[in-house]
């Protein structure tokens, strides 16, 4: 009886470590093909976002082609935020935009997600009362 839990135990614990290393593998692949702009941006949103690293690639990936045209810092930054493709209040930009650059007001934020917008780069999936903002490039990669 005893044998039987730890040896259900032991493979339970390969399959996890299997998982983990078939993990790994698919980042390091990922990493390698990576330009190394995106990887340092891909940390950069690793850290400051709490993203998974192969989420935070994804999201670098993203951003380095989109904020090709962007040279204001600030709405780099705030295709950054948005690069996870979750859709965002103004609030929870804001919040997130602290992180990154130690401080953002709700009206800087305001006029960076309203020229990004005419630029065609984010979208409002919300109302005009309620935005929820997230890229265009997220949109169009989910139809």
């Amino acid at each position: 009886m005893q044998g039987d839990r730890l040896e259900e135990r032991l493979e339970r614990l390969e399959k996890l470590l299997r998982e983990a290393l078939q993990r790994l593998e698919r980042l390091e692949e990922a990493l390698a093909a990576a330009s190394p702009d995106t990887v340092m941006l891909a940390s950069r949103l690793a850290i400051a976002l709490a993203m998974p690293a192969i989420e935070a690639l994804e999201a670098a990936r993203r951003v380095v082609a989109l904020a090709r045209g962007v040279d204001d810092p600030i709405a780099r930054d705030v295709l950054e935020i948005l690069s996870g493709c979750e859709p965002l209040t103004v609030s929870e930009i804001t919040r997130r935009l602290r992180r990154l650059r130690g401080s953002a007001s709700r009206t800087t934020v305001r006029q960076k997600l309203r020229l990004l917008e005419e630029k065609g780069l984010i979208a409002n999936l919300g109302t005009k009362a309620r935005p929820l903002y997230t890229l265009q490039a997220c949109i169009e990669e989910n139809q």
